[in-house]
């Protein structure tokens, strides 16, 4: 399951990140539909990074 949940956050990274360096820089000439897709694409890549932290996490070891 851990190694599923790092492929997911890795893929969403990857996606987001190339949309977001397609766009980022005409930011102020997209319509308000545009500038959307961008702020999505933002929450995207900040997704896949949580993903990818809560695939990395350790799990506590419990107390004797």
């Amino acid at each position: 399951m851990k190694y599923v949940i790092l492929i997911i956050g890795i893929i969403l990274i990857i996606g987001s990140s190339i949309s977001i360096g397609q766009y980022i820089f005409d930011y102020e000439r997209l319509s308000q539909y545009g500038k959307g897709f961008i702020w999505g694409k933002i929450f995207l890549f900040i997704a896949g990074l949580l993903f990818i932290y809560f695939g990395l996490k350790k799990p506590k070891k419990p107390i004797p």
